[in-house]
């Protein structure tokens, strides 16, 4: 399960590239609701009827969100040109789910963006226009997809500059644990081989149990010198006991009182 993001201004290329890059391919779907549109009714004119279009976009919607149950990659083409509120919001979203996020900023000169515009003709649909739908659709996408997906938060910690996230999710060989940060960037599970590993991607370490990834966290994280967001009820017994060992060693602390009343 992967999302990839393709951005770029008006007439950089986007649907072009996607089109010789990911089209066809066995385990993508490309979320594009101009182009399955154009794919339903034979042209881009189908967006300028309501139905038409509601049909498109329903049936964007349906394909991505089994693609992603499906853990195929899902390639979004979206409309950015430098840094935007909605694709933020998005890559935000699907980080909480743990789906991978990947960018491919694609650019090219004003002048020849401006000349490809204008000679596109009715094969063009400006990714501008759909920006707005885009950016709603796939979020709720997305949150169809939080509904379904097998994934338990433990925790939220809240961290200078973004928060810390302590998972339980299943496989079909039993549960994971996992924790990751907002810093984490590029983040996927740890692969079987190390030259399937790429670079600047932040790999997750996988945990059999609770315990052990427990330990992990306290050892890396100072979480009780931060801020608790939330905790898991299921999990507090566990959290309440390492919480006392903390305070036998350190008593005195400005966010025990936060700790006190989220553990109660």
């Amino acid at each position: 399960m992967k999302i990839l993001f393709v951005i770029g201004p008006t007439g950089v290329g986007k649907s072009n590239f996607i089109e010789q890059e990911y089209a066809g391919k066995k385990n993508i779907c490309i979320f594009n609701i101009a182009r399955k549109a154009k794919e339903l009714y034979g042209s881009f004119k189908a967006m300028d009827n309501e139905d038409c279009e509601l049909n498109a976009i329903n049936k964007s919607c349906s394909e991505a969100f089994f693609a992603l149950m499906d853990e195929k990659t899902v390639v979004v083409e979206y409309h950015a040109d430098g840094f935007d509120d909605g694709l933020f919001a998005l890559i935000k979203k699907a980080r909480s789910l743990c789906i991978p996020t990947e960018i491919i900023a694609l650019t090219v000169e004003v002048e020849e963006a401006l000349e490809r515009v204008s000679h596109a003709g009715l094969d063009y649909f400006p990714s501008v226009k759909m920006k707005e739908d885009t950016e709603l659709v796939f979020m709720g996408v997305l949150e169809d997809v939080e509904f379904n997906l097998d994934f338990e938060r433990i925790c939220e910690i809240g961290a200078e500059g973004g928060s810390i996230n302590f998972f339980r999710f299943k496989k079909e060989d039993g549960e994971r644990f996992f924790f990751l940060t907002d810093e984490s960037g590029f983040f996927d599970f740890e692969p079987s081989y190390e030259i399937d590993k790429k670079e600047g991607v932040t790999y997750l370490e996988e945990f059999p149990d609770f315990d052990s990834a427990f330990e992990k966290l306290l050892e890396k994280y100072p979480i009780f010198r931060l801020f608790p967001v939330e905790v898991n009820p299921k999990f507090k017994g566990k959290f309440r006991a390492a919480f006392q060992h903390f305070l036998s060693l350190e008593p005195s602390n400005e966010t025990n009182l936060f700790w006190n009343e989220s553990l109660n």
